[in-house]
């Protein structure tokens, strides 16, 4: 029976003790990726668009060292810092999974060093 692989992600600063993914059974567990900067683990931006584009850019990198990408994700936990970004969160949903978009379970929850948005994911891989 095939294990747990956890997956690295150079250049990808986590802000925690924590795995940025793990794969298994022929799917990648990501963990929350805030809108911060890859390099600096810094929040990307003061806006939550700005932010929440860069936690859609910082989840593709990591979906990429996982061996899948946006197409394959099935399920995403987001948590918003304000609910009132709610609508703009789905125009971005729609930009960022433009058809057969996944499942998606959205809170809004204190987000610590100034972040506005976290994106966790279920994908499955393409190995």
């Amino acid at each position: 029976m095939p294990g747990k692989q956890v997956i690295p992600v150079p250049g990808l600063k986590t802000i925690g003790s924590y795995s940025q993914a793990v794969r298994a059974g022929g799917l990648l567990f990501v963990s929350g990726q805030p809108g911060t900067n890859p390099s600096t683990g810094e929040a990307a931006g003061l806006t939550f668009d700005v932010q929440a584009r860069q936690a859609f850019k910082n989840l593709e990198i990591v979906l990429r060292a996982g061996g899948s990408r946006l197409e394959l994700v099935v399920n995403t936990t987001v948590l918003v810092a304000d609910i009132s970004n709610f609508s703009e969160l789905n125009q971005l949903f729609t930009e960022f999974f433009p058809k057969d978009p996944p499942a998606r379970m959205t809170m809004q929850v204190p987000l610590p060093k100034g972040l506005l948005i976290s994106i966790g994911c279920v994908a499955m891989t393409e190995e």
